[in-house]
């Protein structure tokens, strides 16, 4: 069973990589586009949609911790992975607070790198399945409650009929 094709939005200042992470997605039948920092990222998210960014953390003039932020503040619900050679500085309780789903340290094996990638795009997609169905599950109480409601302000109606009134002859019944 083949994997559904993404568009992912890769991010780092070194080339060499950006190339590596495009071929690799591209061989698993993604669709990838690519930018140099956070700023160029955040410009490209405005004009395409995408389904993922892995981004860098370390580039320069806004770095992946900063455009993760971004990210999360104005498209959430964008997964992102975040990967660093740094990992003195850097750790994925620090990627994973910034809003990134996934983290890799650098170098990574292609193995572990798609491993990672499909994770990270199964568990967003089993996401967006629960908040479906949590937001049927609500649609589905509120019109029930709503009809519910409606049930029980006719049998107030009915009882309130019900109660006798000085003004009227009480029922024989």
């Amino acid at each position: 069973m083949r994997s559904p094709s993404y568009r992912v939005l890769v991010v780092d200042d070194e080339e060499p990589m950006r190339k590596l992470i495009v071929t690799l997605l591209s061989q698993q039948g993604h669709q990838c586009t690519t930018a140099s920092n956070g700023i160029e990222a955040l410009d490209r998210i405005r004009k395409e949609k995408f389904n993922a960014v892995i981004a860098d953390i370390v580039m320069p003039e806004m770095d992946g911790i900063a455009l993760t932020k971004e990210i999360s503040k104005h498209y959430p619900g964008l997964p992102v992975m975040m990967m660093t050679g740094y990992t003195d500085e850097y750790s994925a309780e620090t990627a994973i607070a910034s809003g990134a789903q996934e983290f890799i340290n650098k170098p990574f094996s292609v193995v572990e790198f798609v491993i990672r990638f499909n994770k990270m795009m199964r568990d967003h997609k089993i996401l967006r399945q629960i908040e479906a169905k949590n937001n049927e599950i609500i649609f589905n109480l509120q019109r029930n409650s709503n009809e519910k409601i409606e049930e029980l302000k006719s049998e107030i109606e009915k009882l309130k009929n019900q109660l006798i009134s000085p003004y009227r002859k009480p029922s024989p019944f």
